[in-house]
């Protein structure tokens, strides 16, 4: 190799090392690595789909066994923690997250914040005093202070990760659609969306993470406020089964991974496997999230707290359910070759 070619491809590799910019590599997945999904509702809708874990579980490829996928959605949370704030102020929600991360000891986090953002720019979308005053200025600050908030709750999520921690994913959330009728019209949000996409990027940049940009791979760049003629969302906001299998192979295609050759999201292998992907997802769901936390955990524990000990039950239930699964991907992966 020429010595100018060495020293401009020593260059670019400083350049990138000293300003935290990620060098564009496939994700990779590793055997026993636990990814765990974090953001609000259009993450936390996504276990009821399973599209992105079994995708991501079959690209990780036939040799990659024993991966768990724990979804930390929470629907309309935002970079702040308000959301998983039951009773205190945000900093109850943000210390509720990073305590999971740490017990789920992941390799790899994916990340997604800044629909609700964009959607009540000028409204004050957290309840924290010291900052409520700052996201109710306008565009601008707003955008800052959710860049800022964004900022801290990655720290946050690192710290919780610990040295296990090998990969966080920042995503874009989806564009909105205009769906007509009574249904608001979504252009000036979608507007907004854009900037909030771009300030995602730009935070990815300086920590050296990686990106997906689901908002432009999905058309927000070329959005025309024109009414969606086949809904991927129910409202214009929350996408359902077809939305989540657009926005799942986006993300593959994002992480610069793919599925097997011969394997479709339509398959009916996968479809087998997505759906005990969603049995197990329901199974976490109840194990980390609870139906009557208050009674079993909280202030009201003193009348049913003696059925908290039926909650680490779930246990050897969901690890059950991830056996099961990772039999079902082997054969699938022995199906495919023998065609």
């Amino acid at each position: 190799m020429p010595a100018l070619i060495r020293g401009a491809l020593a260059a670019v590799l400083f350049y990138c090392v000293s300003f935290g910019l990620a060098i564009a590599e496939p994700l990779t997945l590793k055997s026993g690595d636990t990814i765990d999904f974090i953001g609000n509702t259009v993450i936390e809708r996504a276990q009821e789909y399973g599209h992105f874990e079994t995708a991501l579980s079959l690209a990780a490829g036939k040799d990659v066994t024993g991966l768990k996928f724990r979804n930390f959605g929470w629907s309309g949370d935002s970079v702040f923690g308000d959301a998983r704030s039951y009773f205190g102020e945000p900093q109850e929600g943000r210390d509720r997250l990073q305590k999971a991360v740490t017990e789920s000891s992941p390799a790899i986090v994916f990340v997604c914040y800044g629909s609700g953002a964009a959607m009540s720019t000028n409204q004050g979308w957290t309840n924290e005093a010291s900052v409520a005053a700052r996201s109710a200025a306008g565009d601008e600050a707003s955008l800052a202070l959710f860049s800022e908030g964004y900022d801290k709750l990655l720290d946050l999520i690192k710290a919780g990760g610990g040295e296990g921690l090998r990969d966080i994913v920042l995503v874009s959330p989806p564009p909105l659609e205009n769906l007509g009728g009574v249904l608001p019209n979504q252009t000036e949000n979608n507007r907004r969306l854009a900037k909030v996409r771009d300030a995602v990027k730009a935070l990815a940049e300086k920590r050296g993470y990686r990106f997906v940009d689901l908002f432009g791979a999905m058309g927000g760049d070329q959005f025309d406020g024109q009414v969606t003629e086949t809904p991927l969302t129910d409202n214009g906001l929350h996408y359902g089964d077809a939305g989540y299998r657009i926005i799942t192979k986006n993300l593959i295609a994002g992480l610069d991974i793919s599925l097997p050759d011969g394997l479709l999201t339509t398959d009916y292998s996968f479809e087998i496997l997505r759906e005990e992907k969603k049995k197990k997802n329901r199974l976490f769901f109840m194990r980390w999230r609870p139906a009557n936390e208050t009674y079993l955990f909280l202030f009201r524990k003193h009348e049913q707290g003696q059925n908290a000990k039926e909650i680490p039950m779930f246990d050897p239930l969901i690890a059950e359910q991830e056996k099961q699964i990772d039999g079902m991907r082997s054969a699938i992966f022995d199906k495919l070759q023998k065609r």
